[in-house]
């Protein structure tokens, strides 16, 4: 049979060691609940960090769409710009072409008439024209 004492001496014995190996238990379970605890915060930062970096991206990406339309579009209304000032300046350079034209026009008539006059005028006194060209040429 079981010896009463050495019983009492096992149980006395677990009594005693098993606090501590409970407490190292719960120790150990607690730690290991800290550390899921710990890893599950940091997938949470991990996930949050790169839900924050995707969606900066995509704001990035939606500004630089955003800038490449507005340059394309301030390309278009600047070369239509510069269609119409280039336009106007042709419009503008002919314009005052043709003013030119009608001025000396007008000016080449007076000294077509004056010339005209000058010659139906000295025409008859040959003679004294040449004195005249000949004192023209000695100046």
């Amino acid at each position: 049979m079981v010896d009463e004492d050495e019983v009492m001496e096992l149980v006395d014995h677990l009594r005693f060691n098993f606090p501590e190996e409970m407490k190292q238990a719960n120790w150990t379970v607690q730690e290991q609940q800290r550390l899921i605890s710990e890893a599950h915060a940091e997938a949470t930062r991990i996930m949050s960090k790169a839900q924050e970096r995707a969606e900066q991206a995509v704001k990035d990406h939606e500004i630089l769409r955003r800038a490449e339309r507005e340059a394309q579009q301030g390309l278009r209304e600047a070369r239509v710009r510069s269609d119409q000032i280039i336009q106007k300046a042709k419009t503008y350079a002919l314009e005052q072409l043709q003013q030119l034209e009608a001025h000396l026009a007008r000016t080449l008539g007076t000294i077509k008439r004056g010339v005209e006059a000058l010659q139906s005028s000295t025409a008859p006194a040959r003679g004294e024209g040449e004195e005249v060209d000949q004192t023209a040429h000695a100046l």
